[in-house]
């Protein structure tokens, strides 16, 4: 066999490392994580591998189809493909496993990690249903968090979102820039409950300076730390009333020998906090079983038995 050698232009080969884009490589957001956002909202099925409804496998087997050759049918066997990662390393189009029946040490639910504690999946049972996303950290899910896995060896993650490319995160929608698939730097996130924030972000949170906006129209422009308020702000009312002071963790370190009405002011911004650290999920407190694909997995087993008897059984004599 004569084997020849495939010569990459300089100039075009000078273009691929200085833009950082390696040849093959997965661009995570735009073929993983935007086809994945676009079935938000189908119906869950036992069995569904494609539109109208999906069980939790095969709504990611219907995701990475095109990028990940052979990968199992179901959750439990997935569990066991690509590389596994601990939680936190996990990247945007990492899978995580869950254990959601009545055992703690069997899968029965997978789901796709898009960033920013957020998780998209075909759920069967609960308070969202059907393709939704939703916190990594919910009780429900963390409870039963079973382990995590990278199929995308190759993959790459933008450096920046566009607005017509905004991710939804189980928080909000978010537009800006990213490190490693996760908010960080520059960027803007109008939150589920109407709040809105624009400013800096780290590893996924308000971090640095930035202006925080309430859904009722008080605002807060300063530091923030860890997804809160903390050191120099400013705090304004919707009346226009305007006061500077500290902030610790979120809360307003209010001095006694301030004169009203800062003092008023103050014990309303005391109140304040943001959304991206709430935890109002409807999956903290629900405590049902989500059946994944437990079905499907039952199904594979006996059609696996029935394939395994049928080439074992001895012919029978005429």
């Amino acid at each position: 066999m004569i084997k020849k050698n495939i010569k990459v232009p300089v100039n075009v080969f000078l273009l691929l490392v200085l833009s950082g884009v390696m040849v093959g490589a997965l661009d995570v957001q735009r073929e993983i994580l935007r086809p994945a956002q676009q079935y938000a909202g189908i119906d869950y099925c036992h069995g569904g591998i494609s539109p109208p409804c999906f069980d939790c496998s095969g709504f990611v087997l219907r995701v990475y189809r095109n990028h990940v050759p052979g990968m199992p049918r179901v959750s439990r066997d997935m569990a066991q493909f690509g590389t596994r990662i601990s939680r936190g390393d996990l990247r945007p189009g990492d899978l995580v496993f869950f254990a959601t029946g009545g055992r703690s040490d069997i899968v029965t639910h997978v789901a796709i990690y898009m960033g920013q504690d957020s998780i998209i999946h075909a759920i069967s049972n609960g308070p969202n249903r059907g393709v939704t996303i939703t916190p990594l950290s919910a009780q429900y899910w963390e409870q039963r968090f079973f382990s995590a896995s990278r199929v995308l060896p190759t993959a790459t993650q933008v450096a920046e979102v566009p607005r017509d490319e905004a991710i939804e995160f189980s928080r909000g929608t978010y537009t800006g820039e990213l490190r490693d698939g996760e908010p960080h730097g520059h960027g803007e996130m109008v939150m589920n409950n109407g709040d809105r924030y624009e400013g800096e972000f780290r590893n996924g949170l308000f971090e640095g300076r930035g202006e925080y906006v309430w859904a009722d129209g008080n605002r807060y422009e300063g530091e923030f730390l860890d997804g809160e308020m903390h050191g120099e702000g400013v705090f304004v009312t919707t009346a226009g009333e305007t006061s500077s002071g500290r902030w610790e963790e979120g809360s307003r370190i209010v001095e006694p020998t301030e004169p009203e009405p800062a003092q008023r002011i103050a014990r309303e911004e005391a109140s304040r906090r943001t959304y991206i650290r709430s935890e109002d999920s409807p999956w903290e407190t629900w405590q049902g079983i989500v059946e994944g694909d437990f079905r499907a997995w039952q199904q594979q087993e006996r059609d696996a038995f029935e394939e395994h008897r049928r080439r074992t059984e001895p012919p029978r004599s005429p």
